[in-house]
């Protein structure tokens, strides 16, 4: 995907906003992952894809550096969630 900018622009922008790309895509892939966890018909292995981690293990740990809690265990009915 093209946003437009050189490569040093974008990081100035995200500068400017105390922002670097890691954070940004962190920040992406944790709110998609809050929505894409609410339907049960994906399983975690396939939410780990579409997110673009190359393993469900590395989603599971960015989950739990996230929630506090496996992704199984927030899917749960009643299962508590963070703040």
């Amino acid at each position: 995907m093209s946003v437009g900018l050189s490569v040093r622009s974008l990081q100035r922008r995200l500068a400017e906003d105390g922002l670097t790309y890691s954070q940004l895509r962190e920040e992406v892939r944790r709110d998609a992952a809050f929505r894409l966890i609410e339907d049960r018909g994906l399983n975690l292995a396939d939410i780990a894809s579409t997110l673009g981690y190359s393993d469900p293990a590395h989603f599971t740990r960015a989950f739990t550096r996230w929630t506090g809690q496996l992704p199984r265990a927030y899917r749960r009915p009643g299962a508590r969630r963070p703040g």
